[in-house]
């Protein structure tokens, strides 16, 4: 089945992960759109552009995102150039499409296997929002006959908590979905925290809002965070500077008969510091580690 621009964009649970991948699939329905019809291969390239610029507004913290983008959108403007017969060069951008998802997968199939390390039997582990690269190393975890029990947060709004509840409970993990304000009552009897990032930046990350709360609450109870993301998500504030969006405040207060004021905002940057592991698809590292060598030029 197709997927549509609009459901993408309208996505407010999914991880960044899985929409880069719904993206770039997008991006391979224009490709095979325009071989099959009289459209040339720049009026393709400037579609999928449109649609990159588009998705970037609405999610401009997403930098696995804009990287997947960036490097398909290099690439095809490279070999439009080259000025070869239509079916080339839109074979070589479709081939190009598929090496960058592979190679996606692959890094996230990587991180799954080194994180599925750090979880013991019978650990308690909480976490927050959606993240598909956490859930696939609960999976993988899983997988290997560990038996452990995730608490997730069900990260109100928009309440993505409550589909990564639902997903690891059709996979079997023993889950137990808490209200956001519950993380300090259920904290001392966990393990560690596990978490994803949208974006990693020269010292700090940013992720769902509530993400900074709940670190903090760790380091009051002692609790390790280790921190999971594929380093192409790696976008430093001097390369790109961070933006929040605003989303929908009735989501948050519904009463129109009162003018109060609300705000709504799902991100929000957290400090490295409060994170003790890095784990990523070169391995696991102690987080001064990581930015000495990932982050400082």
């Amino acid at each position: 089945m197709a997927i549509s621009f609009d459901t993408i964009i309208n996505d407010t649970h999914s991880g960044s992960l899985t929409i880069s991948q719904n993206i770039l699939e997008l991006y391979q329905e224009l490709l095979n759109e325009c071989a099959a019809g009289n459209e040339k291969p720049e009026d393709c390239y400037k579609s999928i552009q449109d649609v990159s610029k588009t998705i970037l507004k609405i999610q401009p913290n997403m930098a696995l995102l804009r990287y997947c983008s960036n490097l398909f959108l290099m690439y095809f403007k490279r070999i439009l150039k080259a000025e070869n017969e239509k079916q080339v060069v839109l074979r070589a951008a479709s081939d190009k499409l598929s090496e960058i998802r592979k190679e996606l997968e692959h890094n996230i199939e990587h991180i799954a296997g080194i994180g599925a390390k750090l979880v013991a039997a019978s650990n308690n582990v909480m976490t927050i929002s959606s993240s598909t690269v956490v859930n696939q190393i609960l999976l993988r975890a899983h997988s290997l006959k560990k038996r452990f029990h995730v608490y997730s947060l069900k990260s109100h709004p928009p309440d993505e908590g409550v589909h990564t509840a639902e997903f690891l409970l059709k996979e079997n993990i023993k889950t137990t979905l808490i209200a956001d304000a519950e993380m300090g009552l259920f904290m001392p009897q966990m393990n560690f925290v596990l978490i994803g990032a949208d974006r990693v930046f020269e010292d700090g990350f940013v992720n769902k809002a509530g993400t900074l709360p709940l670190l903090v609450t760790a380091k009051h109870f002692n609790v390790p965070v280790y921190l999971a993301f594929d380093t192409w998500k790696i976008l430093l504030k001097q390369d790109k500077a961070i933006k929040f969006l605003e989303r929908e405040n009735s989501e948050i207060y519904n009463n129109k008969k009162h003018k109060l004021h609300v705000q709504n905002f799902y991100f929000e940057s957290i400090p490295l510091n409060l994170v003790q592991k890095v784990i990523c698809e070169d391995g696991v590292f102690e987080t001064g580690e990581f930015i000495n060598w990932y982050l400082k030029g």
